[in-house]
């Protein structure tokens, strides 16, 4: 009866190891599937590159519309000007002093100039009145009072008229 119970514990053995193996393997694909967070995060972050792609697309698709435009405009605006002219050259030559009011646009300028502007920006328009350093400002409630007391200081008596 020796041998069958070694060879009952070897079997035993050997299923238990063979067991173990396999739960730690459920264990580990079932533990893998619980963390969310690292599967989230991989897809926040195939989110957040997409989203940065089309982004960056945007921005190249607006960058380009806006070149066009620009080039467009300046198309637009040779094409008066060259129409413009034709009107001017025609109203000299055809009208009868040879002198027209109509003056030739000169050629040679873009209207539309992709370079910054190189003006200052305009100030915004004040809503207050400024004042002058040693004057009165213009809500001071003696403002242009000077100027009235200086002719009532010169009032003359009022002339009766003569009947």
């Amino acid at each position: 009866m020796g041998g069958t119970s070694v060879q009952d514990i070897n079997t035993l053995l050997a299923v238990a190891i063979i067991c173990l193996l396999i739960g730690t393997a459920i264990g580990y694909f079932i533990i893998g599937r619980m963390r969310p967070e690292q599967q989230n995060r991989a897809a926040l972050e195939k989110q957040f590159n997409d989203m940065q792609r089309q982004q960056q697309d945007y921005q190249q698709q607006v960058s380009h519309h806006f070149d066009r435009t620009g080039e467009l405009l300046n198309e637009l605006a040779e094409s008066y000007r060259s129409v413009h002219n034709h009107i001017v050259e025609g109203a000299q030559n055809l009208h009868s002093t040879g002198i027209s009011p109509l003056q030739a646009i000169p050629e040679g300028r873009p209207v539309l100039d992709n370079k910054p502007s190189s003006l200052s920006p305009a100030a915004p328009p004040l809503d207050y009145a400024p004042r002058q350093p040693g004057k009165k400002g213009a809500l001071h409630e003696e403002f242009g009072m000077d100027s009235e007391k200086k002719k009532s200081d010169h009032i003359e008596p009022p002339v009766t008229p003569h009947a």
